[in-house]
């Protein structure tokens, strides 16, 4: 590989010196990092047996490769440890899979879509992924960083930086990364990785490009069907969720909301019928709020717009604490659909889909 795809080194004396200088470079995400030395960077490959040369995907509309000396360099930055090194790597495994270019169209929407990352099988706990209380919040170093790392990767190898090529109209708290595990234990349902093919026991993600969360509650339903009927208001009202209706949707289901809905016998895919069945506006409704362009026109009023295009587009999942009743609903931005893949333990054999190489050379870390 040419050494134009290796990272450049940069000597400081302290390592507050390093930080700012991360800072006067644009490296960061407007909080302090971790600096990238070589030691913690070669730890970082060595976890996972890549060579530093190694590309792990391109972004042709870009001209930007991705290395994986620079996917460790800002998985440091971050604030992970090695271990949690193998997810980050899933989560941008995904999205070359997906389209390379939507690496690109992930960050300069202007509809401000984060990266929503999802975490199955048995790495949760060997690397400590929070899938219960605050699943959302602060606190959780691995659930924090490795959503970080895919930002920084974002902003420091395809340049995703707000008002420039981020293009984000408001902006979305989403953008510091959501990382997020599947309470499998103490879920009435299969594990999410299960219902789509995958093993139990094997580790997965789950990437999707996603818009800001927004908090369901039912304080007094006493039935699975006013959770369902709650949930179905929600995505019927979202602001855009009909005239994006190709889009799927996930549903992070609390663990009260969780626990009723099985105690009361709803299996995964009655409640995605149930709800996909409830969750449309009409036609007319959608022109009054300027949703769909033109004039109301006759039989419009009988028209039905789904929120979602399937039942099997509504993805319900068992996340959250057990100190409300509360469950989360993100609608999925058509950008990245939900991809699931599985998380190797060793690199050293991968290599990516499609890989022209091109002479222009990322941009460092």
């Amino acid at each position: 590989m040419p050494h134009s795809h290796r990272a450049r080194l940069h000597e400081v004396d302290e390592t507050l010196d390093a930080i700012e200088e991360c800072y006067r470079h644009g490296w960061t995400d407007g909080l302090p990092v971790v600096p990238p030395t070589l030691e913690r960077v070669e730890a970082m490959l060595a976890a996972v047996s890549l060579p530093p040369e190694r590309i792990l995907g391109e972004v042709p509309v870009r001209r930007r490769a991705l290395t994986a000396e620079h996917a460790a360099a800002n998985a440091v930055m971050a604030g992970c440890r090695p271990e949690y090194f193998p997810v980050v790597l899933a989560v941008m495994d995904a999205m070359f899979q997906h389209d390379p270019n939507c690496v690109h169209e992930a960050s300069a929407a202007t509809n401000s879509p984060g990266i929503l990352i999802l975490v199955n099988g048995p790495i949760r706990h060997q690397i400590g992924l929070n899938c219960v209380g605050n699943l959302f919040s602060p606190g959780h170093r691995a659930n924090a960083t490795i959503g970080r790392a895919i930002r920084l990767i974002l902003i420091n190898v395809f340049e995703q930086r707000p008002n420039v090529l981020d293009r984000g109209c408001m902006g979305s708290l989403t953008k510091f990364g959501v990382c997020i595990g599947e309470d499998e234990e103490r879920s009435p349902w299969e594990p999410f990785h299960v219902s789509r093919g995958f093993d139990a026991g094997q580790s997965t993600v789950t990437v999707a490009t996603v818009q800001d969360p927004e908090m369901l509650g039912n304080r007094y339903g006493v039935t699975a069907e006013s959770v369902m009927d709650a949930t179905a208001d929600a995505m019927s009202s979202h602001g855009l969720g009909i005239y994006l209706n190709d889009s799927p949707w996930f549903w992070v289901v609390g663990h009260w909301h969780a626990e009723m809905l099985g105690r009361q016998g709803w299996e995964r895919r009655q409640i995605q019928e149930y709800v996909w069945e409830r969750a449309w506006r009409s036609r007319a409704q959608l022109k009054r709020l300027g949703a769909v362009n033109g004039p109301v026109a006759d039989g419009d009023e009988a028209i039905r717009v789904s929120a979602a295009p399937s039942p099997e587009s509504i993805l319900v999942l068992k996340a959250g604490g057990d100190s409300g009743i509360y469950s989360e609903l993100m609608m999925n931005y058509h950008g990245l659909p939900a991809i699931t893949v599985p998380i190797r333990e060793s690199w050293a054999d991968f290599r990516p889909p499609r890989a022209e190489h091109h002479d222009e050379t990322p941009p460092s870390p």
